[in-house]
């Protein structure tokens, strides 16, 4: 009766954990190897103010069932070689980002895009200020 209720118990703890553990976690979201790795950068210091970059520099990207959103992280440290930036997702065969523009701090994820069709093809574009920052870098899963 003792081991019954014990095994019950268990089965209980272990179905609460499982069950508040948000979907993303479980697949293996946010967690490295990434999907992709981005940054742009101004060693000699040539640009001055606003620069946008795309990426892949060649292809696009695709979204896979490893996550349900297509989230960035900015890996900088806030210093002048990893500053924040703004990313957008641009679908194939559109012109404008989808979502508009979103601010990634230094050290945090945030999401372009939630609940995305596995197989949906994109493009990332990213934005920092090169007259205040001279570099900015980050990762990206979906």
């Amino acid at each position: 009766m003792l081991l019954a209720a014990a095994t019950a118990l268990l089965l209980i703890i272990a179905g609460s954990v499982v069950g508040s553990a948000p979907a993303q976690a479980a697949s293996g979201c946010r967690s490295a190897p990434y999907s992709a790795k981005f940054g742009m950068h101004d060693p000699f210091q040539m640009f001055n103010g606003m620069e946008d970059a795309y990426f892949p520099r060649s292809g696009s990207y695709r979204t896979t069932s490893q996550c349900r959103d297509i989230q960035v992280k900015n890996t900088g440290n806030g210093g002048a070689w990893g500053g924040p930036f703004w990313a957008c997702v641009v679908w194939v065969g559109r012109a404008t980002c989808a979502n508009g523009w979103t601010y990634v701090p230094p050290g945090q994820w945030r999401n372009l895009a939630t609940n995305v069709k596995d197989g949906t093809r994109f493009y990332l574009f990213m934005q920092t200020n090169l007259g205040t920052y001279e570099a900015a870098s980050g990762v990206g899963e979906w």
